[in-house]
């Protein structure tokens, strides 16, 4: 078999952006990486004992004053938003951990995705139909059972269902509505397919089999009434649940053409139990990239986190700073705005002197909120590896990612990129167990 040919079998319909637009080369490479189980086991004990460690963090953030929201560049209007408990007591639900590899072939954990992760598709699908047409032994094995049970719990808890004592079945007050900009195919592929993922468990329960219950409204047709704080449906009823993948810091500041401030309305209605969000607000708070520094400070602050906590912050996470004055002369570290994404504007500099500038193709098409400032981290002199795409051999680097489904570690996931920093050129790297 040809190395591409496992790439055939991937149904476009469940994962539509294999081809990408705008891209000539297809997005999945041509081999897989094998990591060994020792590798595996320590990426997600390691996530499972950072989201500890987050979650401590996010409950004193949650508390903070005017001028540590400032200093957080959490945006003002949020802050009303980010103490609302939750029907799980978790500050994200579905979260991303990214890691790179040291030489030695440590982890390291860069960054965190807490409020809309991508990548679902490769990890939980994807992966499955590389293993099985190379046979491999799938590093996700079991991973989709425990991501259709995820949404299952999310599910019920977002109706506060009803039973109708006549046939047994569970009957939902409101429906449970996914949404994204239906342009975006990455965007569509991933919502699309948790829908199905979380209609298919629900076929599977007879317990919570509602016609009709689980829909998807794009973002540009969702409304909110202005009275009620209620999101409002093309049918006339009211969504139960919200699941948005759609950035937090950029949707409080949207308005309607006429003014009307969607972004806050809809926290409003959040905030008056109207409908269960999925991610919660709070969620912004880990996905702030100063939100690392914050953490690196703390390790270093007594009695906040335990001594075996600090001793995971210092292990796994690179050095992380609010100012370039706290940084230790000649060490080399990326410059990130706080609220960048894929790539766009992160350097990496030692003693002020640009060494690597990440170039974006197309920047303006890049989606994120304007950053005031920067967070500094330590530069992890990284591996080189050779990889298999349409393009040929090539050889760069590679970021391994570790979803968790509230606090428990699940499906992995690694990127390629020619550069030490990725972007969205980077290669989707199927995973499998040596």
């Amino acid at each position: 078999m040809f190395e591409s040919k496992w790439i055939d079998k991937l149904d476009r319909n469940l994962f539509p952006f294999v081809e990408y637009p705008g891209y000539d080369q297809r997005y999945p490479a041509h081999t897989g990486m094998g990591l060994s189980k020792e590798t595996i086991d320590t990426i997600r004990n390691t996530s499972e004992q950072l989201f500890k460690i987050f979650s401590k963090a996010v409950k004193i953030s949650q508390q903070g004053d005017t001028t540590f929201f400032t200093n957080m560049e959490i945006p003002e209007k949020l802050w009303p938003y980010l103490n609302i408990p939750n029907a799980f007591n978790q500050p994200t639900f579905l979260s991303r951990f990214d890691f790179v590899l040291d030489k030695d072939m440590n982890i390291k954990m860069v960054e965190i995705n807490a409020d809309t992760p991508c990548a679902i598709i490769e990890s939980y699908y994807g992966n499955e139909v590389y293993c099985t047409e190379n046979n491999k032994k799938n590093v996700n094995e079991g991973e989709m059972d425990n991501l259709a049970n995820f949404l299952m719990e999310i599910y019920k808890r977002g109706f506060y269902p009803t039973v109708d004592f006549m046939s047994g079945d569970f009957i939902a007050a409101r429906p449970f509505v996914f949404s994204c900009f239906d342009d975006y195919i990455e965007d569509y592929g991933t919502t699309k397919f948790l829908i199905l993922t979380m209609q298919e468990a629900c076929d599977k329960d007879s317990m919570c089999k509602v016609e009709n219950s689980i829909g998807f409204e794009s973002f540009y047709n969702l409304k909110v009434d202005k009275n009620t704080g209620d999101i409002l449906l093309p049918n006339g009823d009211c969504a139960g649940a919200l699941y948005r993948l759609h950035p937090l810091e950029i949707l409080i500041d949207e308005e309607s053409d006429d003014g009307y401030p969607i972004g806050t309305k809809l926290l409003d209605g959040y905030k008056n139990n109207k409908f269960l969000m999925f991610n919660p607000p709070e969620a912004i708070l880990m996905q702030s990239k100063a939100f690392q520094s914050l953490i690196w400070n703390l390790a270093f602050t007594d009695k906040f986190y335990t001594e075996r906590e600090e001793d995971i912050i210092k292990r796994y996470l690179p050095p992380s700073y609010f100012s370039k004055d706290e940084i230790p002369r000649n060490m080399k570290y990326v410059e990130k705005p706080i609220w960048g994404r894929e790539g766009l504007d992160i350097k990496i500099m030692q003693n002020n002197n640009i060494i690597f500038e990440k170039e974006v193709e197309d920047p303006g098409e890049v989606v994120r909120r304007l950053s005031k400032n920067k967070m500094y981290q330590q530069y992890i002199d990284q591996p080189k590896f050779n990889i298999r795409t349409d393009e040929g051999s090539l050889s760069g680097y590679i970021t391994l990612s570790c979803f968790m489904l509230f606090d428990k570690a699940s499906a992995l996931y690694a990127r390629f990129s020619e550069d030490p920093i990725a972007g969205t050129e980077a290669y989707w790297v199927p995973l499998y167990v040596k």
